[in-house]
């Protein structure tokens, strides 16, 4: 049996490119090291981007453990061309977030980025494992493995049009025995500070 935390990075400079965590961002990820050191976790790996890489770092450093990063782990899409509007790019993670199938100027799939994420999931052998991540890879993740109605209430409506919300530090846990089984979704009792 495996325990799979799926954490959200915290929050993070709002701008293109490759943004670091805030220092509210620190302290969520600082607090959810707290929380997650009373796990028998032993590993903790992160998306090689600036902000989940200092998520896991200030994580790591609270449970005195190592870590390290995996591709597999990236966000679907990530707004890195600062010539491209956020308006823009919005418009195409709307389209990727509801064609599945669709395959966006900058980035992968809905359904791959699930399939990739559990490439790495399959892969692990520890029994309590850490993974930083992003919500979009998050999100696609668990709509491969559990479907749309489990994750509803997170569907929100917004100008652009519907996506998921997950908050900056969230905690998903998933038990995988003979089948996954979704134990926590978006849970962020541990911070004391929310942010999107």
């Amino acid at each position: 049996m495996t325990t799979i935390y799926l954490i959200r990075h915290g929050q993070k400079h709002r701008h293109a490119g490759n943004p670091s965590l805030t220092e509210v961002g620190i302290n969520q990820a600082k607090q959810t090291g707290k929380y997650l050191s009373q796990f028998p976790i032993s590993k903790i790996i992160s998306s090689p981007t600036k902000r989940t890489i200092e998520t896991a770092k200030n994580i790591a450093e609270v449970m005195n453990l190592e870590y390290s990063s995996d591709k597999n782990l990236i966000e679907r899409m990530d707004w890195t061309d600062s010539n491209v509007t956020r308006s823009e790019f919005l418009q195409e993670w709307i389209k990727a977030t509801n064609n599945r199938d669709y395959i966006p100027k900058y980035g992968d799939s809905s359904k791959d980025t699930g399939k990739r994420v559990s490439q790495l999931i399959n892969k692990i052998t520890d029994s309590h494992v850490v993974l930083v991540t992003h919500s979009g890879a998050i999100f696609d993740y668990l709509r491969n493995i559990f479907g749309d109605e489990k994750l509803s209430d997170l569907r929100k409506q917004y100008d652009e049009g519907e996506d998921y919300q997950m908050q900056n530090c969230a905690i998903n846990k998933i038990v995988i025995d003979d089948k996954p089984m979704l134990v926590f979704l978006n849970f962020v009792e541990h911070l004391s500070e929310l942010s999107e």
